[in-house]
């Protein structure tokens, strides 16, 4: 167990850089310093240590992280057999609806997004692969959270809590149980601008052998989400692809 608690100080400092230039890019030294409690030579010393190994590139003065993370995402992502499985189901959705679709994983109790489209190439996708979010407040995220064990959700609560992003959000956990019943019971899960002001989405799980191993969504402005009929239409398209790719695992 001690073993295991031991950390490399430097390279969490390593990492705390990446994640802040990533959020920030182009950043510079002082931007980045100034989120750190360390100075700006050592934060210089990093930077250039990244540059060195091919993760940061240097433009003047700011810096941004290099094409070697899109090689080493695409690695991670060609991994979740998921995304082999539901990749050209996601593409299909979204030529069907014309809206951005997403395929999300829950990991460390935040749902991460394995694989996103933009069919209207506009800039209203709120969505991106490998973005990262708090599960409570996403359709995708509810529509796994819905199948999991009541523990299991707990846990996460106690971990990530239930932060308010809008107005819409649910911040309490009796709310939230509430609405992963009836998302259970009803199998879609809504998010209305309970992550981003305009944003509506309608997601599915996907349950393979009764465990949810994802979902997937469409999303866009909540002003193409209005019609009741047009809700539906989409509703029953996000099931559908659900279902294929279900099948694709049990007939694998």
């Amino acid at each position: 167990m001690e073993e295991q608690s031991k950390k490399i100080h430097a390279v969490e400092r390593s990492l705390e850089i990446i994640e802040i230039v990533a959020d920030a890019e182009p950043a510079g030294v002082s931007e980045i310093a100034r989120e750190m409690p360390v100075s700006k030579s050592t934060v210089y010393t990093h930077l250039n240590t990244l540059v060195e190994n091919g993760y940061v590139t240097k433009d003047g003065d700011t810096y941004r992280l290099s094409c070697k993370f899109l090689t080493l995402g695409s690695s991670v992502q060609e991994r979740f057999e998921l995304y082999q499985m539901a990749k050209q189901h996601i593409d299909e959705l979204a030529s069907k609806t014309g809206e951005p679709t997403n395929l999300v994983v829950e990991m460390d109790g935040k749902g991460i997004c394995l694989y996103a489209t933009n069919p209207r190439n506009s800039a209203d996708v709120f969505m991106s692969s490998g973005e990262r979010n708090h599960m409570h407040a996403t359709g995708t995220g509810k529509a796994i959270l819905a199948h999991m064990p009541d523990s299991e959700v707990e846990a996460i609560v106690d971990q990530h809590g239930l932060p308010e992003l809008t107005e819409h959000t649910i911040t309490s956990r009796a709310e939230l149980f509430e609405e992963l019943e009836h998302i259970a019971e009803r199998g879609l899960a809504f998010d209305r601008q309970e992550t981003i002001h305009g944003l509506y989405c309608i997601s599915a799980p996907v349950i393979v052998d009764d465990d949810v191993i994802g979902a997937i969504s469409v999303s866009g402005p909540v002003n193409r989400f209005t019609n009741e009929e047009r809700r539906a239409e989409l509703s029953e398209a996000v099931e559908e692809i659900a279902n294929v790719i279900e099948l694709r695992f049990v007939f694998s």
